[in-house]
């Protein structure tokens, strides 16, 4: 295995060549963001399944929270979906091209995913894939009622979001306090996956309209 390592301003950053297959892995805090084989094919079941879901929605517009190699924002792309990607790490979109074969026309707004969501306009998107956690804490913004309100009004009519759960954030009282912020934000959860391979599971939620 080649391992190259990078040093942001949000953590160091792994890029692994699997020399006994070809692959190719994104790590940071000890957590696997992207995973490709020798042909450039998403290795990452979760990835896979939470982008079905979006493309079930027949979406136009789709925002990804967490950028990390580009998988999923790539797939969705593919899909011939306007994406827009926010990353926290200046680093991710020139990591995603050079290793993760990420369009070259895919670009990444650097900002913080809270602050992002409360200044992004009204009814803006038709899905949003949450997926920022980065470390086995549990992100601030996932713990806030007002993150969840403030993403819930950025999404259009029968617009859904999906969470991707990472093993930590499945734990109690994590998950019991998480679950409660999307209920206090005005989020109805629809359905919970079993964990994939990698223990990640996926919720879909979409926001009550009544609740504002």
């Amino acid at each position: 295995m080649i391992r190259l390592h990078w040093a942001t301003s949000n953590g160091e950053v792994e890029v692994a060549l699997h020399k006994a297959d070809g692959s190719v892995s994104y790590r940071k805090h000890g957590f696997t963001q992207t995973w490709l084989d020798a042909r450039g094919r998403n290795l990452a079941d979760f990835i896979d399944a939470a982008v079905e879901l979006l493309l079930a929605g027949a979406p136009r517009r789709v925002l990804v929270l967490g950028h990390g190699g580009g998988a999923a924002s790539t797939l969705l792309d593919r899909a011939d979906v306007e994406v827009v990607s926010v990353d926290c790490d200046p680093a991710a979109e020139r990591l995603a091209r050079l290793f993760f074969r990420a369009p070259p026309h895919l670009r990444v707004v650097v900002d913080d995913a809270a602050r992002y969501v409360e200044r992004a306009a009204r009814a803006s998107f038709d899905g949003v894939l949450v997926d920022f956690q980065d470390s086995a804490a549990t992100p601030e913004a996932y713990l806030s009622a007002a993150f969840w309100r403030a993403l819930g009004r950025l999404l259009r009519p029968q617009g859904m979001m999906v969470l991707n759960v990472a093993e930590p954030l499945s734990r109690e009282p994590s998950w019991t306090a998480v679950r409660a912020a999307l209920q206090d934000g005005g989020f109805d959860s629809v359905a919970l996956s079993d964990a994939y391979a990698s223990g990640n599971r996926l919720l879909v939620s979409v926001p009550d309209r009544e609740y504002g």
